[in-house]
């Protein structure tokens, strides 16, 4: 994290890579030694789906049920970054593998990615996030900006609003500039004209960079987008967004 101080609090990175996925460089612990000194109370720990080049082998999403759910202070949500693969929704959680995963998984972001699924049509990219949503596990569209996959924002933002999803937004793609930034704010204005909640998170692949959410703080404030959208801002929305996957999912969690 940076010296420069966001203008909001947020308690809450659920993108976040360790060593398992092979191009990120911090340990689970030192993830959350970081997060606890710097005001993050509940973290995602979302190593890459499957599917992706270097992804951790499906053993490393299986055991982590082993994993104690604090670690230095620190509420960790077993997750994954899945990647779609299709324009049907598939994810690269394996259907034989499905009841393991999702016994097991507390979290779920879903990810386009050029290695895993080919850029097509504006049709297909939409269609592949409104499949993916069918999927009652599914809690965020992850670093949905990306010029490669352009897709409807106005459906997708819809969709998130009425199954009760979340829409990322993510610092490191903010950071790569305007063009990723006048995307996400027309993302935004989706999300504000139908009450799409989002996250506000990392995607850190070193520990330093968890919970320095400069860039997309700035664009939030810069655009007037409204605070009770935000979810990691505030402990109660939060919370709350969490009871509401559990009546989804009928999968209990522990805070």
């Amino acid at each position: 994290m940076t010296d420069t101080q966001t203008v909001r609090r947020y308690i809450t990175d659920m993108h976040t890579h360790t060593v398992a996925s092979t191009h990120a460089y911090s340990t689970i612990t030192e993830n959350c030694s970081w997060a606890g000194k710097h005001g993050i109370k509940y973290l995602g720990m979302t190593d890459h789906g499957v599917a992706m080049q270097d992804a951790p082998d499906t053993w490393h999403f299986e055991n982590l049920r082993i994993l104690p759910d604090f670690l230095e202070g620190v509420r960790v949500f077993k997750g994954i970054e899945a990647n779609i693969l299709d324009p049907d929704g598939s994810l690269d959680i394996y259907p034989d593998k499905e009841p393991i995963y999702y016994n097991i998984l507390e979290w779920v972001n879903v990810s386009l990615h050029v290695q895993t699924f080919t850029p097509s049509t504006r049709h297909e990219h939409t269609q592949a996030y409104l499949n993916a949503l069918k999927n009652k596990y599914v809690d965020v569209i992850s670093h949905s900006e990306s010029p490669k996959f352009d897709y409807d924002f106005d459906e997708v933002a819809r969709a998130c609003a009425d199954s009760g999803r979340l829409i990322e937004v993510n610092e490191c793609r903010v950071e790569r500039g305007e063009v990723q930034c006048e995307r996400y704010k027309r993302i935004l204005d989706c999300c504000v004209k139908y009450g799409t909640r989002i996250t506000v998170s990392s995607d850190a692949h070193f520990y330093t960079h968890i919970g320095a959410f400069e860039q997309a703080d700035s664009l939030l404030t810069r655009i007037g987008f409204p605070e009770e959208l935000i979810i990691n801002t505030d402990e109660e929305r939060f919370l709350g967004y969490i009871k509401e996957r559990i009546e989804r999912t009928g999968k209990q969690c522990t805070i």
